[in-house]
C-alpha cells in the first residue's frame, strides 16, 4: 500500500479522534450501484465511546438549546474535516438527499444484520450509529473480520424488548413509542433494552447519552 494512501486514512483517523469519533466501517463502492462517481473508498464514521459523549457535551451546539444539536455538531465537525482533507462528506440526517447508510453499512465486513434486523458491529454490537461518512478518491482495502458476532451469540436481543417491538420481522416503531410513552417506570429511557442486551459494546455508552438519544427519538 502506498505511503501517501496510508497517511490520508491515518490523518483522518487522527482528526476524528479529537472529536470522539472513529471509522466504524469501510468499503469500496461500485459506481454502477452507488452512484458515488469520484469515491473509491467510503469511510463510515461513528462515535468512539465513551469519549464521544464527554466531548460533545462541551460543544456550543450542545449548550445553545437550539434544535438538533447533535446533527448540527456532526455537520460542522465532519464538514470541517472533509474540507481540509478534500474528501466528500455525507450525512444520515440529510433532508435534501437521503443517503442509504443502512445499505452502505452492509457493504462493510465489520457490520452485519442482527436477529432483530438492527445493524450489529463486530466490536460495538448493537450500539452502532453513524454521524456521517467520508468518501476518498484513493482505493483502500482493509482486512476486517467478516463473521458476525451473532453467529456464536445466545441472542438475548430476541427476548429483551418488553413488548416485542424488535423481532426477526423487523422494528415496530409505533409499538415502541407507545410503550415508552405510557410506561410509568420509563425503563427504556436509559437505553433501548434490546441494544443493552447485546454482550458487545453495551458497557461503552453512558446512560446519559442513551437518554439523550431516546428523548430525541420521542421528541420530548
Amino acid at each position: 500500500m502506498d505511503n501517501n494512501k496510508v497517511s490520508i486514512v491515518k490523518s483522518i483517523n487522527k482528526d476524528l479522534k479529537r472529536y470522539g469519533l472513529e471509522i466504524v466501517g469501510t468499503f469500496n463502492p461500485q459506481i454502477s450501484t452507488h452512484n458515488l462517481v469520484r469515491v473509491k473508498t467510503l469511510l463510515l464514521v461513528g462515535p468512539k465511546e465513551p469519549n464521544f459523549w464527554r466531548i460533545f457535551k462541551e460543544s456550543e451546539e450542545y449548550k445553545d438549546t437550539k434544535p438538533n444539536p447533535l446533527d448540527r455538531w456532526s455537520r460542522r465537525v465532519l464538514t470541517g474535516i472533509a474540507d481540509e482533507k478534500k474528501t466528500e462528506v455525507y450525512f444520515p440526517f440529510e433532508k435534501e438527499h437521503v443517503w442509504p447508510f443502512y445499505s452502505w453499512a452492509l457493504e462493510c465486513d465489520s457490520i452485519n444484520v442482527s436477529p432483530v434486523k438492527l445493524l450489529v458491529h463486530n466490536k460495538r454490537g448493537l450500539f452502532l450509529s453513524f454521524r456521517g461518512a467520508l468518501g476518498i478518491t484513493q482505493l483502500e482495502q482493509f482486512n476486517e473480520e467478516e463473521n458476525s458476532v451473532c453467529d456464536s451469540c445466545r441472542k438475548p436481543c430476541l427476548t429483551a424488548c418488553p413488548v416485542g417491538a424488535l423481532s426477526p420481522e423487523g422494528y415496530n416503531v409505533t409499538k415502541c413509542k407507545e410503550y415508552i410513552s405510557t410506561n410509568n417506570k420509563k425503563s427504556c429511557y436509559n437505553g433501548c433494552l434490546v441494544r443493552k442486551s447485546c454482550p458487545y459494546g453495551s458497557k461503552s455508552r453512558p446512560d446519559e447519552q442513551s437518554s439523550f438519544h431516546m428523548k430525541s427519538f420521542l421528541k420530548l
